[in-house]
């Protein structure tokens, strides 16, 4: 089971990646590729700083996982630990469903805060004070309000263990990244097919949040 709930983390960060973030992160693969590939020539120093930006989102993701199942493992010892793991399977799943379905219907209600937030002000933010490196950036980005990433954060405190919820938002990062390298060099591509990812990455997420729902009751 354990096995599969990373699968699991590792398919929603692909799904995610490559519906909601291209959508919402393209402008920061635009930034990265405009600071620090600018002028260079060739494959390596393309991929270089858009592989260490997204090890920064990793590295960010998975101290917040490392967090949340750290707290869900501190909250076990003043409850019931199958209570707490129950409850927070099934919030993240019916929180991911949710969205999923909204989103669908074509009313995000964390899109107004996710373009507000990340597009305007970390907009901003980054032109004023320029993280000197693409991994720094990176660490910083992760950061950014992002639906998907909440209900993903609850998942893996369900864990009630620090490893484990690191290891669940790792393989989510991991996930995400197959996007976000392959945006950064097919990006005219995939924006242009963004509604048909969007779409796909949707569906996954339902399914998952489906999955997270039918774990905790099966706890």
């Amino acid at each position: 089971m354990e096995e599969l709930s990373y699968i699991g983390f590792l398919t929603l960060g692909f799904s995610v990646g490559f519906g909601h973030c291209l959508a919402m992160c393209h402008p920061f693969v635009l930034y990265i590729s405009g600071r620090f590939v600018k002028g260079k020539k060739g494959y390596v120093p393309l991929f270089l700083p858009h592989l260490k930006y997204n090890l920064g989102r990793i590295t960010t993701y998975s101290i917040l996982g490392l967090i949340a199942g750290l707290a869900g493992s501190v909250v076990q010892v003043f409850g019931n630990l199958m209570g707490i793991q129950k409850a927070a399977a099934v919030i993240a799943g019916v929180f991911l469903v949710l969205y999923g379905v909204f989103a669908f219907s074509g009313y995000n209600f964390m899109n107004k805060l996710e373009s507000r937030i990340g597009r305007v002000d970390v907009g901003e933010q980054l032109k004023r004070f320029q993280p000197k490196t693409p991994y720094l950036t990176g660490v910083v980005l992760g950061l950014l309000p992002c639906g998907p990433l909440y209900g993903v954060i609850i998942a893996s405190a369900s864990s009630a263990d620090a490893l484990r919820g690191l290891l669940s938002m790792m393989f989510y990062g991991i996930g995400t990244m197959g996007a976000m390298l392959t945006a950064a060099i097919f990006g005219n591509f995939l924006m242009a097919r963004r509604g048909f990812f969007n779409a796909l990455s949707l569906v996954i997420m339902i399914v998952m949040g489906v999955f997270f729902i039918w774990s905790g009751f099966r706890m």
